[in-house]
Formats: C-alpha cells, structure tokens, sequence
C-alpha cells in the first residue's frame, strides 16, 4: 500500500465536501470581510481614523465569528456538540523539537517570498489592478498609514487590536478552518487537495488581490506540511509567527506617521 492509499485508508472517515461546497466555504468569509471594509472605510474616514482599522477590526467582527461559528455548526450538525474543535482534525502532535524549527523555518519561508513579492513585483501588479477595485481595498497596498500621525491612545488601542486580532486569533481560527476543517474533506484530491486549499486560501485574502500569487508561494509549504503531518499545529505556529512579524513592521511604520 502506497504512503497515499495508506493516508486515504486512515482519514476515509472524515466526510468529502463537493468541489462546489468546498468554494463557497473558502471564499465567502473574506467576501464578507471585503465588504466590511469597503462599507466601513467611508466611517473610519469621517471619524479621522485610518482604515486600516476595518481590516482589523473586521478579522475580529467577521472572520473569526464566521469562520469559528462555520465550524460550531457543522459540529452541532453532525455530532450534537456546538465545539468548533469537535469537526477539525489533521491535530496530530509533533515533537516540540520538530515543530519549532519546522514552523520557524516555514515562517521565515513566506516572509522572504513577502519581501521579494514587495521588492520586485507588486508594484507593477497593483498598476494592473482594474479599475473597478475599491479605494478602500487598494489603500492596503501602501506601506504606511496617511494623515497625521494619531494620538497615543488611537495608536494604542491600534496596537492592541492588530497584535490580539490578527496576531493571534485570527491565524489561530484561519488554520482552525482551513486546514483543520476544509482541507480534510477534500482528502480524496491526493496531492492536489493541498494545492487547491491553498489557492482558495490566497484567493480569500480579496482585500489583498495583488499579493495572491505570493501567498500561493508563500503558503503552500504550510499547507503541504499540515496535510502530511496530519498537524495543523505546524501551519497555525508558522502563521502567528508570520502574522506578528508583519505587524511589527505595520506598526512601526504607522507610528512613524
């Protein structure tokens, strides 16, 4: 028996989703959170605040309680029980000598893919965007936020949002749902299953359309690496990691204005 069949054979448990289902549940979270930003930048806007707020504001309003309350009812539906965990798998544990140096090594991975994305072709990219995309989406691919530089208390509380929302939660709940919940269910794919979760996972960033080729790149090692792990602890480790750095980096140049 192949490493694949014995693979299939171990997780023919877990219920396949149709193609289509597989879609709609990858995208519509970040439609949803797209169109809260676009809705929500013209207040932010008003009150003199940065619309970087929608962004994070929203992973909090949004994506976490659709993705997280997804996964409660598929669980209610299935086995009686409102637990989010209840429905995940691939939650197998890794050595904490393996996983460290692995989700390090594929953190550091996304964010050299990042930075070379940024460095030499995102530019030209986002001059490519038609014309139909929102201001208040393409306001995301400046580097730093514009206006005068907010109050201590406004950067405060900006920090606090980003690092909890977006640092944590949201990778916690994002790899929760895409590699724990739907990337099992497309199991029957073999190695492609990992390729399409991740090309749907990139296409779900729809406030960032031109970075999806990166994320692609970026990611797929993840994906690959949770789905032959059977351990979604690697990627959601890999991604706070990524997640934090990033903000670092967002903040910094938020508060140098």
């Amino acid at each position: 028996m192949s490493e694949n069949e014995r693979k299939t054979v171990e997780h023919s448990h877990t219920p396949q989703h149709p193609l289509w289902l597989s879609v709609v549940l990858s995208l519509f979270p970040g439609v949803a959170l797209g169109a809260f930003i676009v809705g929500m930048t013209p207040v932010l806007k008003g009150w003199g605040l940065d619309p970087i707020f929608a962004l994070f504001g929203g992973i909090g309003l949004v994506i976490v309680p659709l993705e997280l309350g997804c996964l409660a009812i598929a669980s209610r539906r299935i086995i009686g029980s409102w637990s989010p965990l209840a429905v995940t798998d691939y939650r197998s544990k890794l050595p904490l000598g393996q996983l460290l140096p692995m989700a390090i090594g594929l953190a550091i991975w996304f964010m050299f893919t990042l930075i070379a994305w940024i460095s030499l072709l995102e530019g030209w990219v986002i001059d490519w965007l038609p014309s139909w995309v929102p201001d208040s989406i393409l306001h995301f691919a400046q580097t730093n936020a514009e206006g005068v530089l907010p109050s201590a208390g406004v950067l405060a509380a900006f920090i606090v949002i980003a690092f909890v929302f977006n640092g944590l939660v949201a990778p916690i709940t994002e790899e929760l749902y895409f590699r724990g919940y739907l990337l099992p269910r497309i199991d029957r794919y073999g190695i492609w299953a990992p390729i399409l979760n991740t090309l749907l996972f990139s296409i779900y960033h729809v406030w960032t359309p031109w970075r999806w080729p990166q994320i692609v790149v970026g990611f797929l090692p993840l994906t690959l690496v949770a789905w032959r792990k059977r351990s979604i602890y690697v990627s959601m480790i890999a991604h706070m990691i990524v997640n934090i750095v990033f903000l670092v980096i967002l903040t910094a140049s938020f508060a140098a204005g």
